[in-house]
């Protein structure tokens, strides 16, 4: 087959097996954050392993997203269906054609009996065609259409999905208040979707700059840029670098159509025509040969060649003189065998041409490849061969790109590491090899526990160096056997091999790894004038003991990971089948925890504050969930979730806000106080809008920022200690008092606690439940005390409960206390009527 015989590709070498869906059921919302994980255009609907319809980026564009319910609509309701099939014998080129005619971008592929076999969009086309020497010929400005139209980036994305849906673009343009001007594709759309956020603004998803050609670029260097920077749309420009317009990878599509390499075959045959008559003149046949930049020979019948162009020294640095009289063999790589070209000649013998790939070697000793066409030339009057002319061209650059663009599909660009595409390769292998040799293989799943804070804090410019360091710190930890791969953000996998035959000692050896895997990335990491600290969770399952399909593995693994952080992070954990359980719960509570959200299921609960007289003298702020059909749910089950899936800020805020309410509305009602403790989570904290956020509530309802505690727990400083302390001075300027909640349960407190500007230590009641009967924790008690007394800090003890408890305490020097002595977590109106009003006149 060669190079340029597009049509004997067929679609099945290219199908996408591994197919994203979802039920009829699943919100639009859910549908969106797949396609989002995925980094996919469409995703299938299917009932019983049927595909019913199809849900693509185009159809986001119909959502009203100004609409809270709309988001929460089942993807049925906008699927298109049926999804319209190909059979996976046809053509690259007939699919490609029939793409135009449908007007569409994805076809579900059939086999000859209809069964369903995959899915394969117009990318996978583009991807795969090996067509470049005619997107050369061609320009960009050649399939320009006309320019889409601009939006504004202060309006809505509601705005923005009827603006592209009316004008039936796929990509707009955005203008920014700096008159910049930047780009909004359906992609971005989805993105949007598959947010918290309810119709957020243009510019928190458009991009701020347009990636840009002139329009007389060629499509290849169009094609070339899209495909290493992972564009779907290019802006096109004048000479004088003004926006003419946007192209998008269907148009690339379209600059390759068979009309067009239709009329590229008749030129070649044009050409093809003369180049024989110029046998007959050779005066005309110089002008022609020497015109092309392809390198042109003629050779007599036996060979030895006659002419050479200008071409043909530029490819291979050999002069005319050079090698008239000789025979081709002259620019010979060596990497051919006799049997290459026996079966090259027995073609042209029986064809009278030959074309395809091979490799020469240039006068300078390079060797290259080249796409070489070979063809006799007959007499018109005796019908004998009198010569053969060939002509070839250098595709050193298209292979060099053809290179890129498999270690772009295997490998992570970032960190070099095998991407999720090798990595199953590579479990496949290394799953069967171990049910031949009977040993034992681990698989790690590592994920950085609060890496998303460093971006959220530092840039990602800072987090992805520490994800380079991350991964060069693994790959030196194990051996050359093992893998290590990339699969998303914060996510690596890494695949032991050659473990004992036993699974006991074969456990031990992958527990020693991790740890030592484990240790290694905590160490400090120095970046960009920072100074960083990581730690990690691992999860492990074994194979083949746990063996499965590698998707399965993967998710065992990860199963596993997930536990190790619900036991403190920076653990290890290896998979158990009770884990798929917790996962199962874990998935049901965040998808119920977005309504709850909606629908005024949470409360908040006051919990008092006491002096040593029991008066009180503040109250801390607690979240419930009242589930309709579960009742009441821990705070400690669903807190850590919504910080996993990102619903930490959206619950934040909301606590926020209704302890401002309940503030005013008891200041209303003549009843003050003085103090009330809210708890932050690091990515509240962190967020570029919590002061603005902090701000607007204190004008809204008019309350003192001295009245507001901010606690945080001593995770909150992992990350970056000097980014903590200086918006926690922004924020004591302005009046907030900060407590370190749960003092004493992390391990940077007391290396910190003196920089830190805080007014004072709270308890943890872990503590606090046993300086009765263990001496440990009394001492430890003792010393936390003494010291916020030294610096002058208030410390409250939580989870006092017996009277010993408190008589400690109040000997010791602590005479703030919080927990079920004194009362238990109230609701807001019995919190009101059992201690406010009764404390009103202590107050005034």
């Amino acid at each position: 087959m060669s190079n340029f015989d597009f049509n004997a590709i067929s679609i099945k070498d290219i199908t996408q097996t591994r197919l994203l869906t979802c039920s009829p059921d699943e919100t639009m919302h859910e549908a969106a954050v797949k396609m989002v994980e995925r980094n996919c255009s469409a995703i299938l609907i299917t009932v019983n392993d049927q595909i019913i319809g199809i849900w693509t980026e185009r159809d986001v564009l119909k959502l009203d997203f100004s609409s809270s319910g709309a988001r929460l609509r089942p993807v049925s309701e906008g699927m298109s269906s049926p999804v319209i099939c190909i059979n996976e014998n046809i053509s690259l080129e007939e699919v490609s054609l029939k793409f135009k005619k449908d007007g569409v971008r994805h076809y579900v592929v059939v086999d000859d009996k209809g069964k369903q076999q995959g899915i394969i969009s117009q990318t996978d086309v583009i991807n795969k065609h090996n067509f470049e020497f005619f997107l050369v010929l061609k320009t960009a400005g050649s399939v320009l259409k006309p320019i889409p139209p601009v939006i504004q980036s202060t309006q809505t994305m509601a705005q923005a999905g009827k603006l592209m849906h009316s004008s039936h673009s796929d990509a707009i343009r955005v203008e920014f208040p700096d008159e910049s001007i930047g780009i909004l594709t359906e992609r971005d759309m989805v993105k949007a979707l598959a947010s918290v956020m309810l119709n957020p603004l243009v510019a928190d998803y458009a991009s701020p700059n347009i990636i840009t050609v002139n329009e007389h670029e060629s499509l290849y260097q169009a094609k070339k840029i899209m495909l290493k920077h992972g564009f779907r749309h290019l802006g096109i420009t004048d000479n004088k670098n003004n926006l003419l317009g946007i192209i998008n990878l269907s148009d690339i599509l379209a600059g390759f159509r068979s009309t067009y390499v239709e009329e590229l075959k008749e030129s070649l045959a044009h050409r093809d025509a003369l180049l024989k008559d110029s046998l007959k003149s050779l005066g005309l046949a110089k002008k022609i040969i020497d015109n092309t930049q392809e390198g042109v020979i003629t050779t007599d019948k036996y060979v030895v060649i006659q002419t050479c162009n200008t071409g043909f020294t530029r490819i291979t640095g050999y002069t005319e003189a050079e090698v008239i009289g000789k025979t081709p063999a002259i620019i010979s790589s060596g990497r051919h065998d006799k049997k290459f070209y026996q079966a090259m000649w027995d073609k042209i013998n029986k064809h009278g041409f030959w074309q395809g790939e091979i490799w020469n070697r240039r006068k300078n000793g390079e060797v290259y490849p080249e796409l070489l066409t070979i063809t006799e030339i007959r007499d018109d009057e005796t019908d004998q061969i009198s010569n053969y002319a060939a002509i070839f061209s250098d595709i050193s650059q298209l292979k060099s790109d053809e290179e890129e663009i498999k270690r772009l599909a295997f490998y992570d660009p970032l960190t070099e590491l095998p991407n999720r595409r090798l990595l199953i390769d590579r479990l496949v292998q290394e799953q069967a090899v171990t049910v031949r040799s009977g040993k034992n293989g681990a698989l790690f799943f590592i994920d950085l526990d609060h890496f998303k804070n460093i971006n959220e804090t530092l840039g990602h410019s800072v987090g992805d160096r520490v994800l380079v360091e991350v991964a060069y710190r693994l790959k030196i930890c194990v051996r050359d056997c093992d893998t290590v791969a990339r699969i998303s953000s914060d996510e690596f996998v890494v695949i032991l091999t050659e473990l004992s035959e036993q699974i006991e000692p074969a456990c031990n050896e992958a527990r020693h790894i991790a740890e030592k895997l484990q240790h290694s990335i905590c160490q400090v990491y120095s970046v960009m004038n920072h100074k960083l600290y990581i730690s990690s969770s691992i999860g492990i399952a074994m194979f083949p003991e746990q063996f499965g399909m590698p998707d399965d593995l993967l998710k065992q693994a990860g199963t596993a990971m997930y536990r190790a952080k619900e036991s403190g992070r920076n653990m290890l954990q290896f998979f158990e089948h009770s884990m798929q359980e917790a996962v199962m719960e874990r998935m049901l509570i965040e998808k119920e925890l977005r309504l709850a959200l909606d629908e005024n299921q949470l409360s908040l609960y006051y919990q008092p504050q006491v002096d040593y007289h029991g008066n009180l003298i503040g109250a801390e702020a607690l979240v419930r969930w009242n589930h309709p059909k579960k009742g009441f749910i821990p705070p400690d089950k669903f807190i850590p979730i919504a910080e996993e899936c990102g619903l930490i800020q959206a619950l934040g805020t909301w606590v926020l806000e209704r302890s401002f309410i309940h503030l005013r509305q008891w200041d209303k009602r003549q009843v003050h106080l003085p103090h009330l403790a809210i708890n932050i989570s690091p990515r509240q904290f962190y967020h570029p809008d919590f002061m603005g956020i902090l701000g607007k509530f204190v004008k809204q309802y008019q309350i003192s920022p001295s009245r507001i505690m901010l606690e945080f727990t001593e995770g909150l400083l992992m990350n970056d200690v000097d980014a903590a302390i200086d918006k926690i001075k922004q924020l004591k300027k302005l009046g907030y008092t900060f407590s370190i909640d749960d003092f004493g349960t992390g391990y940077s407190s007391l290396s910190y606690l003196k920089h830190l500007p805080v007014d004072q230590l709270k308890i943890d009641k872990s503590f606090v439940e046993d300086i009765t009967k263990n001496e440990d924790d009394a001492v430890f008690v003792g010393t936390i005390i003494a010291i916020a007394q030294h610096m002058n800090l208030g410390v409250v003890a939580e989870g006092v409960e017996l009277k010993m408890e408190l008589d400690f305490l109040k000997q010791n020097g602590c005479f703030c206390y919080q927990g079920y002595y004194f009362s238990k977590p109230l609701p807001e109106e019995q919190f009101f009527e059992q201690w406010l009003k009764k404390a009103n006149q202590c107050f005034n």
